[in-house]
């Protein structure tokens, strides 16, 4: 799994670009449901700075949210054209690195296929969710999973995605989920509404576990999906 880290990350740049090449100005400038204090050209600033700073050797030195912002404060003056380009150059030095140190750099391959998908939900241009990134990114979900987990001294998890089980933290789980790789990668990505997590194929205490399986606020209105 960890050997295509680079070239996942790779392969969701490419249909991202390719997706913005095909957007207007007033597109490129809508909100994204998913990271509602960003518009469309926010999210590829955020993709393009983290590229950008960690494929040379920058990062953030205190306030890893202040860096994240900066990232996208920075390119507030410019087209969704001149970020997508900057993406297209350091990209593959960023990709190189992904390779080199995919253990540690997972998160970023990660990063970008979410946010491929929450691209697709804001301009209405979904696709793509049966593709090797969806399904690898899926599964690495998890080990944000089991972090949050043990954090709040929650019990064990399971999710069974496209038939294959998988078991996070010790014991007996107290909940399972049994999903596609798209809906396991969207669900517990806080991609999906309460209400959603309530009507999807959980059993068990899925109130008492949300906490643990959900790293973020979920979005209080639907992201269409």
């Amino acid at each position: 799994m960890y050997e295509l880290m680079g070239l996942e990350y790779r392969s969701s740049r490419l249909r991202m670009q390719e997706i913005a090449a095909s957007l207007s100005e007033d597109e490129s400038n809508s909100i994204v449901a998913a990271c509602p204090e960003w518009t469309v050209k926010d999210l590829f600033s955020h993709v393009t700075g983290i590229a950008a700073d960690l494929g040379s050797g920058k990062g953030p030195t205190g306030d890893t949210q202040a860096w994240v912002d900066e990232l996208v404060t920075s390119r507030k003056g410019r087209s969704l054209a001149s970020v997508v380009d900057e993406w297209n150059e350091v990209g593959p030095t960023f990709e190189a690195a992904i390779d080199n140190l995919p253990k540690r750099l997972w998160t970023l391959t990660y990063d970008t296929v979410v946010h491929e998908h929450d691209l697709r939900a804001a301009v209405k241009k979904p696709g793509d969710r049966e593709l090797e990134g969806v399904k690898i990114s899926a599964v690495l979900g998890l080990k944000l999973v089991k972090v949050d987990l043990a954090s709040k001294s929650l019990p064990a998890f399971r999710a069974v995605i496209d038939g294959v089980e998988h078991n996070i933290g010790d014991g007996e789980p107290a909940l399972t989920l049994t999903a596609s790789a798209f809906d396991t990668l969207r669900l517990l990505g806080s991609r999906r509404t309460l209400a959603e997590m309530k009507t999807a194929a959980f059993v068990g205490e899925l109130e008492k576990m949300l906490p643990g399986i959900t790293h973020m606020d979920l979005p209080t209105t639907s992201l269409g999906e």
